[in-house]
């Protein structure tokens, strides 16, 4: 599949990577961004990575190039709202290179639509020789914003400390309760665990206090070769738990798109799905969150028989309330799953188009990926389709070593 595009090419792009000399051969940090790694790791096929990338830029308009390139590129210390900068701003560069590789006749960055500027506007010339306007629109909703699960990027720093610790026969299980809110000298927080390597024989675990900050570390017998992240001390943990709101947070990002565009046709929203968004938060925020019906009974003196619970769906979806279809601009919601430059071809799609709207006209992508078949007993199966990363030109195939975080 081939397409055109109607905004100018760059002919004098930006770089997105210096050039120079690298030799870094090691694991990324767990406090370094994504755009850092990318950039120092002289491990193949990361130099074929970034040439990706550029390539990629250099279809972008120059308008829009730049903009990109200012928000990946970063220099300093790294944060979660840079990280997420970085992936909106990737996510934006792919979405571009895929539709180029469906049958758009056009894409064109940024069209202007009345006062609106959406992401993406494209055409599409039908087989029975109709055309499609729709225009796209790419979000990347946090789920677990404001929760115990959020991210702390100096814990991931402290982290980096330790699994510097050299350790041949052990590694360190970890766990954390707290948040740290300030760096602790690094010597200090070394001391304890490098006692319990020497110690290994008598003593099993040790633990680090900083502030409302702890953390725990459990020996466990492993040589570096085995362990889960190569040439790293710590072997598993710390593990997150706590509450968050999938389907709420997900569903409000969607509300948010379809209130600031309502007055665009054909809107097409694209989500770049976090780790903790998996298929029954998305079909429970498009279609209505799931709940158990109990019946009751008034009559205390009623000894028949009570119907079983059972499970119903909330008209409290995205595209369904209690009494209509709502949210009608937006014809689809196609949601991309582990989208990382690194692998692309593990890139998974699913498109679901609105399911209250007759007759209505979907670009043709919209099938050839894997897409949502709705049942007439209301349940959804997926159709499969052709994997998202197959649009985009000069990805490369192949997984990158396990041991990148």
């Amino acid at each position: 599949m081939t397409a055109t595009t109607s905004a100018p090419r760059n002919t004098n792009p930006r770089p997105l990577f210096d050039p120079k000399e690298r030799t870094y051969t090691k694991p990324s940090l767990r406090a370094e961004t994504t755009y850092s790694f990318y950039d120092r790791s002289a491990v193949e096929p990361y130099p074929r990575l970034r040439l990706m990338l550029q390539r990629w830029l250099d279809r972008l308009p120059p308008v829009k190039g730049n903009d990109i390139v200012e928000r990946i590129r970063h220099k300093g210390p790294g944060s979660p709202d840079k990280e997420k900068q970085i992936y909106g701003a990737f996510f934006e560069l792919f979405l571009h290179e895929f539709l180029l590789g469906t049958n758009a006749k056009t894409v064109e960055t940024e069209p202007k639509i009345g006062k609106q500027t959406p992401d993406f506007g494209m055409s599409e010339i039908k087989p029975n020789g109709s055309r499609i306007d729709y225009v796209l629109e790419a979000i990347a909703p946090n789920t677990v914003a404001g929760t115990s699960l959020a991210e702390n990027w100096l814990e991931d720093q402290a982290l980096d400390v330790l699994d510097a610790i050299q350790s041949p026969d052990f590694g360190l299980d970890v766990d954390t309760k707290g948040r740290l809110s300030t760096m602790p000298p690094h010597k200090k927080l070394r001391e304890p665990f490098e006692e319990l390597i020497r110690e290994a024989g008598h003593k099993t675990s040790a633990t680090f206090q900083h502030g409302d900050w702890q953390i725990t570390g459990h020996l466990l017998p492993q040589p570096p070769e085995h362990r889960p992240r190569k040439h790293r001390f710590i072997s598993m943990g710390p593990l997150k738990v706590g509450g968050f709101d999938a389907v709420g947070k997900f569903k409000e990002s969607l509300y948010a798109k379809a209130k600031a565009y309502r007055e665009v046709k054909n809107l097409i929203i694209a989500v770049r799905a976090d780790s903790w968004i998996d298929e029954t938060h998305i079909e429970q925020a498009l279609f209505g969150q799931q709940a158990i019906q109990y019946t009751q009974i008034p009559d205390p003196s009623y000894t028949g028989k009570v119907p079983p619970p059972r499970l119903v769906q909330k008209p409290n979806g995205f595209w369904h309330n209690a009494t209509v279809p709502q949210n009608e601009n937006v014809i689809g919601v196609v949601v991309f799953h582990h989208l990382y430059p690194h692998c692309i071809d593990q890139t998974t799609a699913m498109f679901y188009r609105h399911p209250y709207i007759d007759g209505q006209q979907l670009p043709n992508w919209a099938d050839g990926i894997t897409h949502a078949q709705y049942k007439a007993d209301g349940t959804i199966a997926p159709v499969p389709g052709i994997p998202p990363g197959n649009f985009a030109k000069d990805h490369i195939p192949r997984t990158l070593p396990q041991f990148v975080w």
